[in-house]
Formats: C-alpha cells, structure tokens, sequence
C-alpha cells in the first residue's frame, strides 16, 4: 500500500479553497482581527494551529475575518459569540465534508497497488468529480441552512415553554454490529437515521443529532412526539435486519446553548430510554398524563423508579391503542 502523493493532495486542496497566499499573521492584519482571535477562531472551527509565518491561508479567509471583524463592531454580538458560532459551524460542517468526501471518492482508490489503473488516472478522476460536484454541494449547503434557519427563527419565537426531547437507542447494537461486515454497518446505521429522520420530521419535529447507535429528537408537542416514537418502534420492528429499539421521552424546559439543549428534561429522557425494555416506548410523568386522552394512544403508568441522579421518576408505557390504524 503506497500513499497519495503530497503534491496531488496539496493541488486538490488548492481546487477546493484557491492558493495559499498569506500568513495567518498576514490575515490578521490585513482583516484587522486581533491574532489571537483570529487563531482561536481557526482551531474552533477544527483545525490544528498552524506557525504564523507560514503560508496556510487564502484570500477567503481575510475575507471571512473582515466580516467578522464588521459584525463585532456593530454590536450585534461580541467576539465570544462568534467563537460559539464558529464551534457549532466546525463541528456541523466537518461532518457533512467527511460524507461528501465519502461520497466524491467512492470507488476510487489511490492507495491501492498491483493492477488497475495508473494512480494519475486516479488523481484526474479525483479531481475532476471534484470540479464538478464542488458548485452544486456549494449552493445545496447554502440551501438547506436558510431553510434551516427560517424553521429555527419561528421555533426560536415560539410562546411555547416547554418542548418534549426524546432518545431512540438500537438495543444490542455492540453486541450484533461485532458479528456484522464492515460494509453492512453503515447501511444499518443509515436505515437506522433514515427511519428516525422520517418519522420525527413528519410529526413535526426534528433530529438534533445522532449519538453512536441512537438518536436525540426534539417535538413541539407531546402527541407529535408519541406518534413519531411510535412510527420508529414500528418500522424497524418490521424489518428483520434491523435490531429492536428502545424510546425514552420527556416534556419540560429545555436549555438551549449553541444548537443543542440540555438540562433535567434531557438527563430525565436519556434515562427512561435506558430503563426502557426492547421494542417500548417509555415517557415521564408530565407527558404521560398529557397523553392520557389522545385518540389511538393508550397510556399506562409504571410504578415509579428511584433513578440516578433524578431521585423518584415515575414513567408511562405508551402504545398504539388497539383500534388505531398504522
């Protein structure tokens, strides 16, 4: 196994982002960001320092700065802010890079020795799938995020005072993904988030984020999310490739802090999903009781359980109700 060349890999990285024409001191001074600032920026969004008398950056990052730099000044948020933003940006988007780079690269590749085709060939075809998907990824992730944004502005001036967060966990995914090829774990795992993704969206809500073998949800309300818990459970039970799942969820306030939400809501939910048995949904009180006389749902308190950090939490079964329709 041989590696990819360094002047190949650096001429692909300069397809993707343009020349490296400035020092990070450089682009400190011509943007007018503090260094410092600018420094931190750059390992918030993911990346290694890098020396400042090196030429690592391009003409967009002084760019990005400067703006930056403008949208401090005005007073709408400081530089602390910023960072923030700047983590979330990094840690979301360098996700979505892996997937696409996964997905540019399919097929091909250029550590492989023996027959098949010269590693140029390789090297062209890289680049050219590159060259052409660059343009079209670009304008898709700009569409996705406003449309994200819109969705979050009308959630973020939304009256209500409480949301229901829910955990969908895959029960003994360690112990069957240890048995499993190494080409079979990435489609369970997709069908896993596909049906997940589905199911919340269609009622409402929204996938926060994927957590190893489960997914983290939020709903605007206790029956959306009941319904979409319950569209989980019977989907992947009807699949006989796909391990059982176990749901657990909560209603109450959530603390929002950079996209994600956390507090006693959060820990009360991420606990009865562990309590809960393969194949059920299990909810707190509060929800229980607000779901008590939703049509097709049907409810039953469990005597309650001394948990770990949350004391005494009674949780309710929930289920289908015998007359309601798929």
């Amino acid at each position: 196994m041989t590696a990819p060349r360094h002047d190949f890999l650096s001429a692909l990285a300069q397809d993707i982002i343009g020349p490296l024409v400035h020092t990070g001191q450089e682009v400190a001074e011509i943007s007018g960001m503090a260094i410092d600032d600018a420094e931190r920026l750059w390992v918030e969004l993911g990346f290694p320092p890098t020396d400042r008398h090196v030429r690592s950056f391009t003409d967009d990052d002084v760019e990005i700065l400067r703006n930056l730099r403008f949208l401090q000044e005005s007073g709408l948020v400081d530089i602390d802010d910023i960072i923030g933003m700047t983590r979330v940006l990094g840690q979301a988007l360098a996700r979505v890079a892996t997937a696409q780079a996964q997905l540019t690269g399919g097929g091909l590749d250029l550590t492989a020795e023996g027959d098949g085709p010269p590693k140029k060939a390789v090297e062209d075809e890289i680049r050219a799938r590159v060259a052409l998907t660059l343009p079209m990824n670009e304008l898709f992730i700009t569409y996705v995020w406003r449309r994200h944004l819109a969705a979050s502005l009308r959630r973020r001036f939304d009256p209500r005072e409480s949301e229901v967060v829910g955990f969908a966990d895959l029960v003994g995914y360690t112990r069957l993904s240890s048995h499993m090829r190494q080409d079979e774990l990435p489609e369970l795992l997709a069908s896993f988030q596909q049906t997940a993704n589905l199911q919340v969206a269609t009622n409402g809500g929204r996938v926060l984020k994927v957590i190893g073998d489960a997914v983290m949800f939020v709903a605007p309300e206790p029956e959306a999310a009941a319904w979409a818990a319950l569209g989980i459970e019977k989907t992947l039970s009807l699949d006989e490739s796909m391990p059982p799942v176990r749901i657990g969820m909560s209603m109450g306030a959530l603390v929002s802090v950079e996209g994600d939400v956390y507090g006693d809501t959060v820990n009360r939910a991420s606990r009865l999903a562990e309590l809960a048995r393969p194949d059920t949904v299990l909810v707190d009180d509060a929800m229980g009781n607000s779901l008590f006389d939703c049509a097709g749902i049907s409810v039953h308190p469990l005597r309650p359980r001394k948990v770990k950090g949350l004391g005494l939490v009674r949780a309710w079964s929930v289920r289908r109700a015998s007359s309601s329709t798929p």
